[in-house]
């Protein structure tokens, strides 16, 4: 059998010839029958779609102090970290960022549009190696910087806020504790906090009650500081004449044998409208709510906007509630109660603005956090203006509720209030101390209160209108004893604050760490000259006595101070005999001696008597009998 000879130089050129064939197919298929598709899968192979980040605008205070900003991070697949540089402070208004780098809350969710911008796109071509090809790379579409926010707050005041907050808190062994202040004339919120608060920087805090702001999320019931509201229904409306005197109920008023009495705290006598206020009636507060009516009642306060958002778009704002005066009036005792701040829930930026009313004249204002916006230049692209509401009530009855304020601070419940450091400051507001209502148990808890102040600084041609708010206080319970003096603690702050007192002040604006920066207030005259001497601090002294009363910046001093002489109270008791209780109270809270008094009518006896010498902390007892 003869076996074939295979070529192995044919076998080559048969095998050179299949592929060579194979390869034309190949490359027919490639370029001729799915050219398209391997255009595309070569396209997406070196060319990529790139989101470029957009630059999260800062948030900052009045005066470009920053609270909030954003740092590149290439190690972040998102770009960037959020960073909030004071910390704790005014965590609650400028809020946080989520891990999505969207705002989760405050500021930051509510004006999230606005501060994160808008991402570009870039088309990144790039070699075999993934590497870009810079010059065939391009930006298609511009990433946007996001926008600044400047707030109406105040960094210096803000931080003085939280500071007596939190100490507040410890004094008085609080749940928490609550304050905002307000320009009334602008509706501007200068400081606004609770405590405890949260490091918004912290990545394992949890989020809890210390992340509410609760000036616009918690809602209560106001007790006596609402008494402004009632007596405003009653002025504007000509119901009740301000010398309108109702008769001594004792210390509980029953009006009819089935009612359930509504009580003072002290048996007062008989009083007028001021005189109720000043002593916080609520038996008086009672009767005057009666006689405007349901119907005034609830206008009124719904124009001071009770029972409806103060803002506009702040998240976990709450409403409160307010009655209609249908509900008002299905018994005898809900409008009554009401009258001083029962039956009645507010938050406490509704008050702050109320009492912001009748500050300025009776404006009702728009509380405002936001001042303008800025592009990434600094340049301002939109300024937010102030917003008058409406007028809610007269200039005439504004003016006669604020003096009836000052008397409260001069003579009444708030006397803890008046600060011998601000002798020329002179406060007005209204204390209120409110029983929790459990909701469990449907009734009102006696050993769980609110107790709040609302403070006008000064009393007129106000500067500053503050709310204070104590949750759960013990020991101290009453909003005079309690917020009333965490308010005279933050106002002294403010006027004494080197770069923020009012400059009509004039207070101590020394320079932090200066010889002068010490108070003198309160120091004999020997003791404040030997500090001055031996500090090398420049002062002189006016007026008469041996000790420092206030004291002012020298303009002719530098960095000096002029330190006034005088006497804190007065030196011999005043005659009171014969002076009702009304007017015996007001001139005792000039001296600002603390009072006891029995019995009702006019002052028959005292002690100390009259032309007496008086002793620091003494107490002034007063002896009252009707004329017979």
């Amino acid at each position: 059998m003869n076996k074939r000879n295979w070529d192995p130089l044919l076998f080559l050129k048969v095998f050179v010839l299949c592929v060579v064939g194979g390869l034309i197919l190949q490359t027919f298929d490639i370029q001729v029958m799915n050219r398209g598709v391997y255009q595309a899968t070569t396209r997406s192979i070196v060319t990529r779609t790139k989101n470029l980040y957009a630059e999260r605008g800062s948030i900052m205070d009045r005066n470009g102090v920053v609270f909030a900003e954003s740092m590149r991070d290439t190690s972040d697949n998102l770009g960037y970290s959020r960073l909030f540089l004071q910390g704790t402070l005014a965590s609650q208004i400028v809020g946080k960022v989520g891990y999505n780098g969207s705002g989760s809350m405050g500021m930051e969710q509510i004006y999230n549009d606005s501060l994160r911008g808008d991402e570009g796109i870039r088309v990144s071509v790039q070699d075999a190696h993934q590497k870009e090809v810079y010059n065939r790379s391009k930006n298609v579409i511009e990433a946007r910087t996001g926008l600044d926010l400047v707030l109406t707050i105040d960094r210096n005041m803000q931080e003085i806020v939280e500071k007596a907050l939190k100490d507040g808190v410890a004094e008085f062994s609080a749940k928490n504790a609550s304050a905002v202040v307000v320009d009334p004339y602008t509706g501007e919120i200068l400081a606004m906090a609770s405590y405890p608060t949260f490091d918004p920087n912290s990545k394992n805090q949890g989020v809890d009650r210390a992340a509410k702001n609760e000036i616009v999320s918690l809602s209560y019931e106001p007790g006596s500081t609402f008494k402004v509201i009632t007596a405003a229904a009653a002025l504007e409306n000509h119901v009740v004449s301000p010398q309108k005197v109702y008769a001594n109920e004792g210390k509980c008023w029953k009006w009819n044998p089935k009612s359930e009495r509504i009580c003072d705290t002290h048996i007062y006598g008989d009083m007028d409208m001021s005189e109720a206020m000043v002593q916080s009636s609520n038996i008086v507060f009672a009767k005057i709510a009666s006689e405007v009516g349901a119907m005034r009642m609830y206008r009124m306060a719904r124009a001071f906007g009770i029972g409806e958002r103060a803002f506009d778009n702040y998240i976990g704002e709450e409403s409160g509630r307010l009655l209609k005066p249908a509900e008002l009036t299905r018994d005898d005792r809900t409008l009554k109660t009401m009258g001083f701040g029962h039956a009645v829930s507010v938050t406490p930026i509704q008050m702050v603005m109320a009492y912001s009313a009748i500050a300025n004249g009776g404006k009702l204002m728009r509380p405002q956090i936001v001042k303008e916006w800025r592009n990434s230049k600094g340049e301002v692209v939109k300024k937010i203006e102030p917003m008058e509401l409406r007028r809610v009530i007269s200039e005439k009855t504004a003016a006669t509720i604020r003096k009836m304020l000052y008397r409260v601070v001069n003579s009444g419940t708030a006397k803890k209030v008046a600060s011998q450091k601000l002798t020329d400051v002179l406060f007005g507001g209204k204390t209120g101390t409110a029983e929790k209502y459990n909701k469990e148990t449907r009734s009102y808890d006696r050993n769980l209160q609110v107790a709040s102040f609302i403070g006008l600084a000064p009393f007129e041609d106000t500067r500053y209108v503050c709310l204070v708010l104590v949750d759960e206080p013990h020991g101290k319970t009453v909003g005079g004893l309690t917020a009333g003096p965490i308010f005279r603690r933050i106002m002294e702050g403010i006027y004494y604050h080197p770069a923020i007192s009012p400059l009509a002040h004039n207070l101590k604006q020394v320079k932090l760490g200066s010889p002068c920066d010490k108070d003198f207030s309160g120091m004999m005259v020997s003791a404040a000259k030997d500090f001055a001497k031996r500090n090398k601090c420049p002062v002189r002294f006016e007026g008469k006595g041996l000790r420092v009363i206030s004291e002012r910046m020298d303009g002719g001093l530098v960095n000096g101070k002029t330190l006034l002489l005088g006497d804190a109270v007065a030196k011999k008791m005043p005659d009171l005999k014969g002076l009702s209780l009304k007017d015996a109270l007001e001139v005792m809270g000039n001296i600002r001696m603390n009072v006891e008094y029995t019995g009702k009518g006019r002052v028959v006896a005292q002690e100390p008597k009259a032309e007496e010498a008086l002793q620091k902390g003494a107490i002034c007892k007063l002896t009252l009998k009707e004329k017979s």
